[in-house]
């Protein structure tokens, strides 16, 4: 569920807490014990293949990402001796934040793990609640749906979802032949029941574009057992049902993680996040997207504060920045408290300083009033981009989708958006993706802490090159577009004349120069080009024009 939840810290991990608890209590409580090296490990940075796939180390690679410490495994021998200890079960090692969760009720035994050389300080990892839902109850009457606004565009049948796409864009994207095909998104959320099933997953599911499940609540790989709530959130960007919902990022291939118990309470579910964020950099996942957020406990005397939303302080917030400095795109929801006057900002982990936070608008572009604001405790423009979170259609069980609210919705959407971005754009890295976005976005000159950036266009030219001048563009066309190696400008107005035709990647790169003089068509031939979008200007007698073209090989 979209909900509100904190964990406690100290330094940059959690706030210290007297360990005041009775030695005669029976019931197992978890802490985390922080390591302070990783001496004596077995691994080595120089041999990543040993705890790194393949697909990890090549992202590593492409975008010159160096293998370093923090992505050594927790040194064996130190969660060995840490187990040993009687009365303490290891429950599972965070590689980034390098330590421990151990289950014990023994503190005799987590005084002696304290006191171990090896060890930086212990502190008890507490339970959470649920806050506010905004996912709307659908009416009984979901299934009759109202057939005016199914519309068809390119070759795609959107169905309800058409305006979510459009609004963004992406579905200019989606025409060109981008779709997220070899993008990989790890989901981490409550649960995906029916995905295994639902007729909107048939596609992916034979196509296998589910490459695997891992459930970091319970163990194993069951994840279609804990709730519909993930399930909404995967629709938004992998569903298929012409004439009913098309998500964002059909042809993209999904992890799916459940790190969040159902029920009133769950615990440690921000070390579940980074265990499943470890897991997903470790089998080369692009993008990651968590419709999840954290700020409050149980105990109201605990609650996350407004000074902690530094992006340096929560540990799933650390965990996602260290996930971006490895080179996946982070999407993180801004959370539901916007109108809720004690707290109203977004949560943990939007707060991160190199991640996507994702807010909501509704279909005219306006801001969501329950969408949670920034800045962030140390000024930074929060969130980042907005996408539909009202009335966002997605598919609730076999045979209904509906109208649903909430930033759990407008992130998956995004976070989509940037599968099919990428595959367009396959030079830049996560930080360029997220930069040009922002400054291509509907405020990127002017962002401000309800909507940041405001709504991204997917399709935008690149920053530094000039769009379309409308007087000229229906007088030269290209043909054809998309091209191989050789493609026409054809001149249809007899006074303009061309004088330099330039070819830039999306970078604003120099690729191809002529010089010319000519009221004529031009033919161009290149050398193969690698497949993705091009920038073709002309300077012509009547101005620049600029005309995205597409390569394919």
């Amino acid at each position: 569920m979209e909900s509100n939840k904190h964990l406690i810290r100290n330094g940059l991990l959690a706030v210290f807490l007297t360990l005041g608890i009775s030695l005669q209590s029976q019931t197992p409580k978890k802490y985390w014990v922080r390591f302070n090296n990783k001496n004596g490990t077995p691994y080595s940075i120089s041999n990543p293949s040993a705890f790194l796939t393949q697909q990890s180390v090549y992202r590593r690679t492409v975008f010159g990402i160096p293998v370093v410490e923090s992505d050594l495994p927790v040194t064996p021998s130190y969660i060995t001796q840490v187990d040993n200890f009687a009365g303490v079960q290891v429950l599972f090692a965070s590689k980034w934040l390098n330590g421990v969760v151990i289950s014990t009720t023994n503190m005799s035994s987590l005084a002696a793990i304290k006191a171990l050389p090896f060890v930086s300080d212990t502190f008890k990892v507490n339970k959470y609640k649920l806050s506010n839902d905004y996912v709307p109850l659908y009416p009984s009457n979901a299934k009759a749906l109202n057939t005016n606004q199914k519309t068809t565009l390119g070759s795609y049948n959107y169905g309800y979802s058409y305006w979510q796409n459009k609004q963004i864009n992406v579905d200019c994207l989606h025409n060109l032949g981008f779709r997220g095909t070899g993008i990989t998104i790890a989901v981490m959320d409550a649960g995906f029941s029916g995905v295994d099933s639902y007729s909107h997953f048939d596609s992916i599911r034979a196509r296998g574009k589910i490459l695997g499940t891992r459930n970091f609540v319970n163990g194993g790989n069951d994840v279609y057992s804990g709730g519909s709530h993930g399930t909404m959130v995967l629709s938004c960007m992998a569903a298929i049902k012409p004439g009913e919902l098309i998500g964002s990022a059909p042809d993209a291939s999904y992890w799916l993680f459940t790190t969040e118990a159902g029920g009133s309470e769950t615990i440690s579910e921000e070390y579940n996040w980074i265990r499943a964020a470890e897991f997903a950099d470790s089998v080369g996942a692009h993008i990651l997207t968590t419709s999840l957020g954290y700020t409050t406990f149980d105990d109201a005397s605990q609650n996350h504060t407004y000074s902690a939303l530094d992006g340096r302080t929560a540990p799933m917030s650390i965990a996602a920045n260290l996930a971006a400095r490895k080179g996946m795109f982070v999407v993180n929801s801004a959370g539901n408290e916007g109108n809720n006057m004690a707290w109203q900002y977004i949560s943990v982990a939007a707060d991160a300083d190199s991640i996507c936070a994702v807010g909501a608008i509704d279909s005219l572009g306006a801001y969501a009033s329950f969408s949670g604001k920034g800045p962030t405790f140390d000024g930074r423009t929060k969130p980042d981009l907005v996408a539909r979170g009202v009335g966002a259609w997605v598919c609730l069980n076999s045979t209904v989708v509906f109208p649903a609210n909430g930033t759990s919705f407008s992130a998956p959407i995004i976070a989509g958006a940037v599968a099919c971005f990428w595959q367009a754009h396959k030079s830049f890295n996560n930080i360029t993706i997220l930069d040009t976005l922002r400054k291509t976005a509907s405020k990127g000159g002017n962002p401000d802490n309800l909507v940041g950036w405001g709504i991204p266009n997917m399709c935008a030219f690149p920053v530094g090159i000039n769009e379309y001048n409308f007087d000229l563009a229906d007088k030269i066309n290209v043909v054809p577009n998309p091209f191989q190696s050789k493609f026409k400008v054809q001149i249809d107005e007899p006074s303009i004349k061309v004088s330099q035709l330039s070819l830039l990647d999306t970078k604003g790169s120099l690729i191809y120069q002529k010089n010319v003089n000519t009221k004529e068509a031009l033919e161009i031939e290149l050398p193969e080009l690698a497949s993705g979008f091009y920038i073709l200007q002309l300077n012509t007698s009547s101005g620049t024009l600029s005309k995205k073209l597409l390569a394919q090989p």
